[in-house]
């Protein structure tokens, strides 16, 4: 695998997009199309943008960072590997089902809530269990990554995914809402399929586990065995045979065995002078030599400690309790179906006064109301409080806090900065759009709606501006005034919006597969040809279903 394999990727997306505003003039769309000089970036330039990226974008750094945070601390808390082999044992034999479960649980999320970035909260989660239940990190990659690309690429209610494709085409979340079901469980059960058949293929071929997950998760296992050989008392030669037989390889700790049972019984019968036949000196110096053995070879390996019983459920609570908020206030609740209770308790949360002083507003502060949390404070700032209140219940003393949010900072920085810097494409495409030239050139070689061009369009238009609220708003006001067929509309949707989330597995603009690829140190090239079948299978199942559509 090749050293800094992933930013040499992010650097070289941004050089691609830098060298394209010195070929490509600028355009934009404003009632008419409107083609401007060269803009021919520059160094200073660049550098001028990465300022911009702290001001419109630090939430990207500040989500990853929680998120680390949480499991850095997380890791110090038996509970949480506790909790990861308990998971493991219950679904040993059963690992598939575990894995499809994981797929189907993000992809619904991500599908019904909109919860398209901040769901990596639980990558750290599922990529562990993946790891600890013996596949490799591809495979972990895929559940992650594939899950989340299948949930975008098939959104129902996630409004906040969808906002400004229907809102500038002018069509509601419900439109097509029989194709985009059907989208998201056809492209999950190809997901599972291709998943679940290279699993299969590389069971136990596992990389190093102990990265990814507490450190004792997996040493727990050793521990338990040696505690059961200690405890075992010798009350016969044969049991104690059998005890020794488990600590080292059959055939020669019993030869061993022998050899020292036989000049055990030589010196101690020369040494007594007993009258005793040799049958049952043998028999007593036998006994007692294995009974010393067995205890000698169980204390030089390990002293074992009463274990105090670890309650998992608090932690587990927790953990569900942050999953759901999340889900929960990404929802538009207020836009999809009309509900505004979340509005009223918010409100009279903040009314609420004890001596006239309201007491609860001033302890919130200004927080926005379920539906409208976003990843640039509230989402981080949930994750955190989350991550205080298990430290705070499990006693972790301060010290072992702060290791823990400093161990959580270390392995989330780089995948941060990546991720970050991914935001540097979309800020030089939003300040120089020279993409809508390229848009033009495809629609131009067919006159009226084609399926084939427009899926190209919206490929590109995905790579180029990384969020689909970007892509919405560079390309389809100017894809709208050439398809004034407002019918096709609801299909133009679903184009925008599930090719925007196939590409999402592949382009080398993807935040969350450049997030996870650094995190899993798994090579871009390495992932490619991976999961490149996938994506064949997911683009033509996408082709076809959009000339059905059309026809229909």
């Amino acid at each position: 695998m090749k050293k800094h394999n992933i930013l040499k990727v992010v650097l070289l997306s941004i050089l691609v997009v830098l060298l394209c505003t010195w070929i490509f003039p600028t355009a934009s769309y404003q009632y008419e199309f409107i083609v401007d000089e060269r803009a021919q970036l520059g160094i200073f330039d660049l550098f001028a943008y990465v300022v911009e990226l702290f001001r419109y974008f630090p939430y990207v750094i500040l989500m990853v960072l929680a998120t680390g945070i949480f499991y850095g601390v997380a890791y110090k808390i038996p509970a949480y590997r506790v909790m990861l082999d308990k998971i493991v044992k219950k679904f040993a034999g059963k690992e598939s089902v575990l894995l499809a479960i994981m797929m189907v649980l993000i992809a619904a999320i991500v599908s019904v809530s909109g919860l398209s970035f901040a769901i990596l909260f639980v990558f750290p989660f599922v990529i562990s269990i993946v790891l600890l239940m013996g596949y490799n990190k591809l495979v972990a990659a895929s559940v992650t990554v594939g899950s989340t690309i299948v949930g975008i690429l098939g959104t129902t209610l996630g409004s906040s995914t969808t906002y400004y494709i229907n809102a500038i085409l002018g069509i509601e979340v419900q439109s097509e809402m029989i194709t985009k079901v059907i989208l998201l469980v056809i492209a999950l059960v190809l997901l599972i399929y291709n998943v679940l058949s290279y699993a299969k293929k590389i069971k136990n071929n596992t990389d190093k586990v102990l990265e990814f997950v507490p450190a004792s998760a997996s040493a727990e296992r050793k521990d338990a065995k040696v505690t059961v050989v200690e405890e075992k008392k010798v009350d016969s030669p044969v049991k104690e045979k059998k005890d020794v037989k488990t600590t080292s390889s059959k055939k020669t700790t019993s030869k061993k065995n022998n050899t020292e049972e036989k000049k055990a019984t030589t010196k101690s019968a020369t040494k007594t002078g007993s009258k005793t036949s040799s049958k049952s000196t043998t028999k007593k110096s036998s006994t007692k030599t294995r009974a010393y053995d067995l205890k000698s070879k169980v204390e030089t390996k390990v002293t074992v400690k009463p274990k105090k019983k670890v309650h998992t459920w608090p932690f587990v609570l927790v953990f569900d309790l942050v999953i759901i908020i999340l889900a929960i206030a990404s929802f538009d609740w207020v836009g999809v179906f009309n509900i505004d209770i979340f509005e009223q308790a918010l409100e009279a949360v903040r009314e609420f006064e004890i001596g006239g002083f309201p007491i609860f507003a001033k302890i919130l502060g200004n927080v926005n109301v379920f539906g409208e949390w976003s990843l640039n404070y509230e989402i981080p700032t949930l994750i955190i409080l989350a991550t205080c209140f298990l430290g705070f219940i499990y006693g972790l003393k301060f010290d072992e806090f702060l290791d823990g949010v400093v161990a959580g900072v270390k392995k989330a920085i780089r995948p941060a900065i990546f991720m970050f810097l991914v935001y540097l494409v979309l800020v030089i495409v939003t300040y120089n759009p020279f993409q809508l030239n390229i848009t033009k050139f495809f629609l131009d070689i067919t006159s009226g709606f084609n399926v084939i061009t427009m899926t190209i369009v919206a490929m590109i238009s995905s790579i180029f501006n990384v969020e689909s609220i970007y892509v919405a708003q560079s390309t389809l006001p100017y894809v709208a005034s050439v398809i004034t067929d407002s019918t096709l509309y609801p299909l133009l949707g679903v184009i925008f919006q599930s090719i925007y989330g196939l590409m999402m597995l592949v382009a080398p603009t993807s935040v969350i597969l450049i997030g996870v690829l650094s995190y899993l140190d798994v090579s871009y090239g390495q992932w490619l040809k991976h999961i490149w079948k996938l994506f064949l299978q997911l683009l033509i199942v996408l082709v076809v279903i959009f000339f059905i559509i059309f026809l229909i």
